[in-house]
């Protein structure tokens, strides 16, 4: 049957500008949350202060992230990852220290992939660790990112435990990266003592190798 003259199909740029329309308004909430809860903290950083910043609705803030914890929990997993989607251990930093056969190496390489993941999600987890305290909610969103960096730490220690002996246990020596490659101790070094990113990255790898290797 032929189509009737004025009946015209869809055309499909139209469903990809939606999209890229909808990614835009994602990105700019994010980050509109991202600055409000540096700035604010979690309690005082409103989804109306935030939906203004965004240049966009409340309800449109609702409608993508349901919440405040939501939003937040968002933001660490995107700082967490950065611009790659894919699980942590299956990026493409993690894969080269896996790869790697010189341990030294692997702590080098290592250094570097973490100290970039930290800058970015090192004032969330504040935010997060400091709500935690009078929120249930968050306070369980919280031990999930915990449970869940010591599983792609874990990844770690596995992978350089098979290129040759460790000085430490597993779990003594998953809980010595565990605590140096920490949120806390790079802002400590970073922020208080206002370490470059570089002094930092050799004092990791360093410390790791001195205790590890």
């Amino acid at each position: 049957m032929d189509m009737p003259e004025d009946v015209k199909p869809r055309r499909p740029y139209r469903s990809q500008r939606r999209r890229e329309q909808a990614e835009e308004t994602r990105a700019r909430v994010l980050e509109a949350a991202a600055r409000l809860f540096a700035e604010r903290g979690f309690e005082s950083a409103t989804i109306s202060a935030i939906a203004e910043a965004a240049g966009v609705s409340p309800e449109t803030v609702y409608a993508g992230f349901r919440n405040k914890r939501t939003l937040l929990g968002e933001l660490i997993r995107a700082a967490v990852r950065g611009s790659e989607a894919a699980p942590v251990p299956e990026q493409a930093g993690p894969r080269a220290v896996a790869a790697a056969v010189d341990q030294r190496e692997q702590l080098q390489l290592f250094a570097a992939d973490v100290s970039l993941r930290l800058e970015r999600v090192g004032p969330l987890v504040e935010v997060l660790s400091t709500a935690s305290r009078t929120d249930p909610e968050l306070a369980a969103l919280l031990a999930k990112i915990h449970d869940e960096r010591l599983a792609n730490l874990r990844t770690f220690v596995q992978a350089l435990a098979a290129n040759g002996p460790l000085r430490l246990e597993p779990e003594a020596a998953l809980d010595t990266v565990w605590a140096l490659a920490s949120t806390d101790v790079h802002r400590l070094l970073t922020g208080t003592r206002g370490w470059s990113r570089e002094r930092y990255r050799e004092w990791l790898a360093g410390s790791l190798a001195a205790l590890l290797l």
